[in-house]
């Protein structure tokens, strides 16, 4: 399924990276795309993972569900969790137990979810 919310910040990605890679010779696969895709969609919860935040942004939830279905396969989870690890860190702090029950409170099945700062997206479990 494609993230259609999104579509706006893939295309406006797409076409930076497009730029650059025609600028640098460096081109631009559909991963980094999906990346800088799941890491606008993630960076709706953000402010709440954080703390700064006291209320659960309803976008939040829409950008977690269509990270979840940005990842079919097992090798785009561990890269979308990556991804995601990568956007937490750099918003700097993580409310751990935030993190590890924004699924929950968000009513959406995504078990690789990064949920702290020393979160390793290399040992999530495979499960397909």
């Amino acid at each position: 399924m494609t993230p259609t919310r999104y579509l706006a910040a893939l295309a406006a990605a797409a076409a930076l990276l497009f730029m650059l890679g025609g600028l640098h010779g460096v081109e631009a696969g559909p991963a980094d795309t999906d990346c800088a895709v799941a890491q606008t969609a993630f960076g709706d919860c953000t402010g709440y993972v954080a703390g700064v935040e006291d209320k659960l942004s309803p976008r939040c939830c829409r950008g977690l569900a269509d990270i979840r279905d940005m990842a079919p396969t097992f090798d785009r989870r561990r890269a979308l969790c990556a991804c995601i690890h990568k956007e937490m860190l750099a918003a700097g702090k993580v409310v751990t137990r935030r993190a590890a029950t924004l699924p929950a409170r968000c009513g959406v099945r995504i078990s690789f979810l990064p949920t702290a700062h020393a979160f390793d997206c290399y040992r999530i479990p495979r499960t397909d």
